[in-house]
């Protein structure tokens, strides 16, 4: 049976787009929620960077357009 955690396999090619939109989920959650202002700036913190790190896997992955 493959390894769907392999390099290149389905889910090592998932993970980026399944952990922006669960930090998006929990970042609008704790944000409409009612969170401290502490928590907020926290959960917003979070998210970018997760969300810029997601997005720096995803771009990485494209071939160059030649």
């Amino acid at each position: 049976m493959d390894n769907p955690f392999r390099d290149g396999g389905p889910a090592e090619k998932a993970m980026p787009w399944l952990s922006a939109a669960v930090v998006l989920l929990l970042a609008a959650a704790t944000l409409a929620g009612g969170a401290g202002p502490l928590v907020k700036v926290l959960a917003a913190a979070v998210a970018v960077a997760v969300l810029g790190r997601s997005a720096y896997l995803i771009s990485r992955r494209r071939p160059p357009n030649r």
